[in-house]
């Protein structure tokens, strides 16, 4: 990790006026890979300018790379049926007569291509090699290995999707920025992620389970959303919130989830003292660090799709 005697600066606009939200637990896993040692979760800023979430000090680009090629290629295992974000993404595509191109940035293994069907030509683009080769197995095309250097692709895709990615990117403002340089004129990206106007975010702080995940080092919002957009010459045209999966047992999930979240919010000694009779089934002789890991909040709806058009 950085130095913390730098001073933090937002790492999109360069704005110094920024708010320390508290420290992030450490990690114990990296792109669904457990590590040999527990990995520093830093600390949560909050951008006043520009409302970016970001982790500050956070590994170099290189050190992230090298984490993402050894990661685990079984680290995305949902079913298309599990997963609200990918039926929104079907229904919206179904909705239009000018999606024809698509290219997945971050594609993993091609499965939510996949699931969308053969009526597109499709293609992704993958760090991971196990997971690229499979994405060729399913019929992607991958026309590149890493969303900061994107290829320019003729004709020009259609829509871009970017689904679970933007948080792994250093600044996503020049994230979004490279998705347009890629997708044609008139064309839409669609971009899923965490939210941090969540309720349950908001409540929770630098201890929600979605910035805790080690990998996850940028966070986004609508009102981030709508001031980033125009001035990269892309419209705001649709915001849709939804919980990241699907609870079989809504209610109970739900219910649990709360509580223990809540537990950890307000009553944090309590929650370790559990941590360390075995709640979570953490292994804390090897990761001390983990006492105050959060727990999941599936149930919540902490998620959102942005879908924007490219200005002609």
């Amino acid at each position: 990790m950085q130095s913390n005697s730098v001073s933090i600066v937002c790492p999109s606009c360069a704005s110094a006026e920024v708010r320390n939200l508290g420290q992030i637990p450490p990690s114990s896993t990296f792109a669904g890979r457990m590590l040999e040692r527990e990995l520093s979760g830093g600390s949560l800023f909050r951008c006043c300018r520009c409302e970016l979430y970001f982790r500050a000090p956070r590994l170099s680009e290189e050190e992230l790379n090298e984490l993402y090629r050894a990661g685990n290629e079984e680290s995305w295992p949902d079913a298309s049926s599990e997963r609200n974000d990918w039926q929104l993404i079907s229904e919206w595509l179904s909705s239009r007569k000018d999606a024809h191109y698509l290219l997945d940035v971050g594609c993993f293994d091609g499965r939510l291509l996949e699931s969308l069907g053969r009526d597109y030509r499709r293609a992704g683009v993958e760090i991971h090699p196990e997971a690229a080769r499979r994405a060729q197995a399913k019929g992607v095309e991958i026309v590149g290995g890493d969303f900061a250097t994107l290829p320019k692709l003729d004709p020009a895709p259609d829509v871009v999707l970017a689904v679970d990615v933007i948080e792994h990117s250093p600044d996503p403002r020049k994230f979004l920025k490279s998705l347009l340089e890629v997708v044609r004129p008139g064309g839409f990206i669609i971009v899923t992620t965490g939210n941090t106007e969540a309720p349950s975010w908001r409540l929770m702080g630098a201890r929600y389970w979605y910035c805790h995940i080690a990998e996850h080092i940028s966070f986004i919002s609508p009102t981030w959303a709508r001031l980033a957009a125009p001035s990269l010459g892309l419209a705001l045209i649709e915001t849709r919130r939804f919980s990241h999966v699907k609870c079989q047992s809504w209610i109970r999930q739900a219910g649990y989830e709360m509580s223990v979240n809540l537990l950890l919010r307000f009553a944090p000694r309590i929650f370790a003292r559990l941590r360390r009779r075995g709640f979570g089934q953490i292994d804390l002789a090897r990761y001390p660090g983990l006492e105050m890991a959060p727990p999941y909040w599936m149930s919540s709806q902490d998620h959102m799709m942005l879908v924007f058009r490219k200005e002609r």
